[in-house]
C-alpha cells in the first residue's frame, strides 16, 4: 500500500473499516516512510495477513505530532569582544541538534548566577555590570519548546579590564653621532598593566644597551653608539585583552669606512691616475667627497692634492722619476674615514712599450683594384708613448694609420707590411698581407 501525506512529524496509527460484527484484522504490518520533504512524507504497508472475517475495504490514516526534545548544546568555543570595564561581548554557535523544534532564545550564565533573564535571540550577548579586574567564565544553554537544553562547555576564563592604550605615538625616528646615546621611551597603559619587550630587528641589542620598565613607561637606552647600532627596533605590549609594537628607527651618525681598492690606472712623465672604490659603509650619510693625498718616497708628510666627487683622479704636476706613496680617504657629513694607501711606491715614468700592429682582425687581406683607382688599410697598432706610425709604399714613410696606394700597375700582385715606430724605435714588421691583384673588378672596365 501507498499513501502520501503533507505534514509535519508525526506518528501514524492504520486502521481497517470492516464490520463491527466481523471480528477485528490484524494490524498492517511493516509501515515505512519511503519519502521526507519539508512539508510531506510517503507511507507504504503491507496487508494484515488476517482481514477478520470481511474484506478490506479501506485503510485509515491518522496521524499526531511526535512528541520534542531539548536541544543539543551550543557549539563552542565561546568567545569573547569589546572587554572594557564592567562589560564584555559574549558569542558561540548554535546547537547542532535543536531537538525537533526551532531554538525560540538561549540563556547565558557568569559562574555566579544566570545573567541573562530576558530572552536571547541570537548567538551574541553583551554582558554588563561585570566586576573591574575580576575572573569570569561563561556558558549557554538554547531553549525551545520543550525546554532548556544541555550547557555549552564552560569558557576560558576572562578578565574584566579595559584595553591598554597608546595615547600618541612617540617621534620614533631617532638620529645620534657616533659616541653618544639615544633613549627609546613609551608611555603606555592598560589593565592589568602590559609587560614590555623590546627587540632589534635583523640583531640582538648591544651589550651597551639597558632597559627601564615601570607602570606605564618603558626605556631602552643605548649607549655609546656605534654604527652597529643602526637599525629598528620594536616595543611589544601584551597584556591578556591583547597587544600592540612600537617600531623605532635609530640612526648613528659615523664617519664613513676607507675606501676599497687603490689601484694605479697610469702613469706619464708628470702624471699619476688614480681609482678606487666606494667604502663598505657611508657612516649613515652620503659621500660628499672624496680627498687625494701624496707623500714623496722617504719623507713623513702627506700633501693634499686634490679631491673629487668621482671614483678617479689624475695627480698632475709630478716629478719624473720621483717615487710618491698615494692615500685617498672618504668625507661625509661626520668627516673623514681612515685613509686607504698605495700598496708600494709610485715611479712617475712614462712606461716604453714596445710599438706593435695587429692585423689578426683584418680578415680581407686581398685588395682588388681597377689600375689607377686607389684603396685603404686600416692597421690597430700600440705602444707607449704613443708611436708615430710610419707607411711605406717601397720605403716611402706615411704618418697615417691608413694608407692609399696608388698607380698601381695591372695585372701585378702586390703583399703588404707595416712598421711602428717611436722614441724607443722601430717596431717589428706585421705579418705580410695576402696577394693583392690590381686589376678591374668583374663588370667594371
Amino acid at each position: 500500500m501507498y499513501i502520501y501525506l503533507q505534514l509535519k512529524t508525526f506518528t501514524f496509527l492504520l486502521l481497517n473499516l470492516g464490520l463491527s460484527h466481523f471480528n477485528n484484522t490484524e494490524p498492517p504490518a511493516n509501515v515505512r516512510v519511503t519519502e521526507v520533504t519539508k512539508n510531506s512524507v510517503s507511507l507504504t504497508w503491507q496487508k494484515p495477513p488476517f482481514d477478520g472475517g470481511s474484506k478490506i475495504t479501506g485503510y485509515s490514516v491518522e496521524r499526531r505530532e511526535a512528541p520534542s526534545d531539548t536541544p543539543g548544546e551550543p557549539v563552542g568555543p565561546i568567545t569573547f569582544s569589546n572587554i572594557s570595564e564592567g562589560k564584555c561581548t559574549v558569542s558561540w554557535n548554535p546547537p547542532e541538534n535543536d531537538g525537533c523544534s526551532e531554538i525560540s532564545h538561549y540563556i547565558v550564565e557568569k559562574r555566579e548566577t544566570v545573567i541573562t533573564k530576558k530572552p536571547i535571540v541570537e548567538c551574541a550577548h553583551r554582558v554588563h555590570n561585570l566586576t573591574e579586574d575580576m575572573e569570569y567564565e561563561f556558558r549557554v544553554m538554547a531553549v525551545n519548546d520543550a525546554g532548556v537544553g544541555a550547557p555549552s562547555n564552560i569558557s576560558l576564563p576572562i578578565k574584566a579590564a579595559e584595553p591598554k592604550d597608546i595615547p600618541c605615538a612617540p617621534s620614533q625616528t631617532h638620529i645620534v653621532k657616533a659616541g653618544g646615546s639615544v633613549c627609546l621611551g613609551i608611555h603606555f597603559r592598560g589593565k592589568p598593566i602590559p609587560t614590555a619587550t623590546w627587540v632589534k630587528e635583523e640583531g640582538e641589542l648591544s651589550v651597551m644597551s639597558e632597559i627601564t620598565t615601570t607602570d606605564g613607561y618603558s626605556c631602552l637606552s643605548i649607549e655609546n653608539c656605534s654604527r652597529n647600532d643602526t637599525g629598528k627596533y620594536t616595543v611589544n605590549l601584551d597584556n591578556p585583552s591583547g597587544s600592540k609594537a612600537i617600531t623605532f628607527v635609530v640612526k648613528v651618525m659615523d664617519t664613513p669606512g676607507p675606501p676599497q681598492r687603490l689601484d694605479i690606472l697610469d702613469t706619464t712623465d708628470n702624471s699619476v691616475s688614480l681609482g678606487w672604490l666606494k667604502p663598505e659603509h657611508d657612516g649613515g650619510s652620503r659621500i660628499q667627497c672624496y680627498v687625494i693625498e701624496a707623500r714623496p718616497k722617504g719623507t713623513d708628510k702627506w700633501v693634499v692634492v686634490g679631491n673629487t666627487k668621482n671614483l678617479t683622479y689624475v695627480v698632475e704636476k709630478l716629478n719624473k722619476g720621483d717615487e710618491y706613496d698615494f692615500r685617498v680617504k672618504a668625507k661625509n657629513e661626520s668627516g673623514y674615514s681612515k685613509p686607504k694607501e698605495t700598496l708600494a711606491p709610485v715611479l712617475v715614468k712614462e712606461p716604453h712599450i714596445e710599438p706593435a700592429a695587429d692585423l689578426s682582425e683584418i680578415t680581407n687581406q686581398l685588395i682588388t683594384c681597377r689600375s689607377g683607382s686607389t684603396f685603404t688599410i686600416d692597421v690597430p697598432i700600440s705602444g707607449r708613448p704613443a708611436p708615430k706610425v710610419t707607411w711605406k709604399e717601397n720605403k716611402i714613410p706615411c704618418f697615417e694609420c691608413y694608407y692609399k696606394v696608388e698607380g698601381l700597375v695591372e695585372g701585378l700582385e702586390y703583399q703588404f707590411r707595416v712598421y711602428a715606430m717611436n722614441s724607443a724605435g722601430l717596431s717589428k714588421a706585421s705579418e705580410a698581407s695576402k696577394g693583392a691583384v690590381a686589376q678591374n673588378p668583374v663588370g667594371e672596365f
